[in-house]
């Protein structure tokens, strides 16, 4: 079994928080791998890199529980590895860790671990306005904050893999995060996971050329893009009137999009159609979409 103890350090500033640091711990969510609990950190994150003393106190945060986690190593704490090299890398913030500066990444505290089955839980900023899919709307600006992430990403050659808009959080009407890095990992590193038949995420917005066996690229995560553009566009997630089985993977393997159904400016719904192409090198850059929209 893996031994966390108080003080151990993961990356940079990422500690283990001793769980009775939390208070308030109220269930709010579940997914397919975690369960998602909003608490009160009694202490609070560091608010300056140099000095432990200037925390936030009693901070409202997020403590996802990594299911069936009680023996997981460091390797295997990928959200957290993912993070560590994104931060050391992003070049406007290589040397501080300011809460206040927005590089929608979602920030990363550090871990605990639930004393009863002895599960870890990553500690992160809980999002007062919750994911997209609770906050659909017609101002694009919040479209090109959700590339700017995604640029950022990209700008340390990492890929995102479960790019979705249940994975993208409001602060509130002005702020916006990536989130849930679990999947990501470099573009250059190649595991045991490339070489089997496990695909991850949320069909409608999986590239079709992951359905037939290729590898992750930046270029998916565009095929992904392009499917939160109709998102934002009509209200609705692609294909919410269908059910998420082999028979829709097909059709998207064979061409099948969402329709396009509004009136919406002849340059958007072109982006759009591009970043959803078949032939992934056909797709944008992240960086070509931040300069379109």
């Amino acid at each position: 079994m893996h031994t966390l103890t108080s003080g151990s350090k993961l990356a940079g500033k990422m500690v283990f928080v001793p769980y009775n640091q939390f208070k308030d711990v109220k269930f709010i969510a579940e997914g397919g791998f975690s369960k998602i609990y909003k608490a009160i950190w009694i202490d609070g994150p560091v608010t300056n890199y140099w000095s432990n003393k200037r925390r936030k106190r009693n901070y409202e945060v997020v403590l996802k529980k990594l299911n069936n986690s009680k023996e997981i190593t460091y390797k295997e704490l990928n959200e957290l590895k993912i993070f560590h090299e994104f931060s050391l890398n992003w070049k406007k913030s290589n040397f501080d860790y300011n809460y206040d500066k927005n590089n929608y990444i979602s920030k990363y505290f550090g871990i605990t671990q639930e004393p009863v089955t002895k599960d870890i839980m990553i500690i992160m900023p809980y999002y007062n306005s919750g994911d997209l899919i609770n906050y659909l709307t017609n101002d694009f600006y919040r479209l090109r904050d959700i590339i700017s992430g995604l640029v950022n990403i990209h700008s340390v050659n990492i890929l995102h893999r479960d790019f979705h808009s249940g994975n993208i959080f409001f602060l509130d009407k002005r702020h916006v995060y990536l989130g849930d890095l679990g999947l990501s990992k470099s573009a250059t590193e190649f595991t045991d996971d490339d070489n089997n038949n496990e695909n991850y995420g949320i069909i409608p917005y999986m590239a079709p050329e992951i359905f037939k066996g290729q590898k992750y690229t930046k270029k998916s995560d565009i095929y992904s893009f392009g499917m939160i553009m109709w998102e934002f566009m009509t209200g609705r997630r692609p294909f919410w009137n269908r059910s998420h089985d082999a028979e829709l993977i097909i059709e998207i393997c064979d061409g099948l999009r969402p329709p396009i159904v509004t009136n919406a400016p002849e340059g958007y719904i072109e982006l759009m159609k591009e970043c959803w192409n078949s032939v992934p090198n056909k797709r944008p850059e992240a960086t070509d979409i931040y300069m379109k929209l």
